[in-house]
């Protein structure tokens, strides 16, 4: 059965790490995942979890345990590409206290270069409580993006 996502108990068998370990990778942001039910359990789709692999070097489970060849989707690595992407599953306080993503012209606009935008319409109408310099999804971006020639 081909899988859609991956649970917890799935990437600690893959990785050989325990699921709490896996829990600690996903609340960090070091694997995009996504939150289910009421539960609230952790679900990871397969080129995330694919990306996570190879970054970290772990290697590639057999096709017949997954289901898939995750070794062939290296090629359509996804990485996030909005801020709020970014750091939705991260225990980052980057959002103000005050503002939430879904008010920020950040987020309607869906600019990708939310530094940008900030130059161009300030700070007031941006809810992000860091300055770029300081910003990991600045800096994320900035060894992502190759400039367009």
């Amino acid at each position: 059965m081909k899988k859609r996502a991956f649970t917890t108990s799935d990437i600690a068998r893959i990785c050989h790490h325990s699921r709490e370990t896996v829990k600690r990778w996903l609340e960090k942001g070091e694997i995009k995942g996504y939150r289910v039910g009421i539960s609230g359990h952790w679900r990871v789709i397969p080129k995330d979890l694919t990306s996570f692999l190879k970054n970290n070097n772990i290697p590639f489970p057999d096709t017949a345990e997954t289901g898939l060849n995750l070794k062939d989707m290296t090629d359509t690595e996804d990485f996030p590409l909005f801020c709020w992407e970014f750091f939705k599953n991260s225990m980052s306080d980057h959002v103000r206290a005050k503002g939430r993503c879904e008010d920020c012209m950040v987020y309607k606009t869906k600019s990708l270069n939310c530094h940008a935008l900030r130059k161009e319409i300030g700070h007031k109408k941006i809810f992000c409580g860091y300055s770029c310099e300081d910003c990991n999804y600045f800096h994320f971006q900035q060894r992502e993006i190759v400039p367009q020639t």
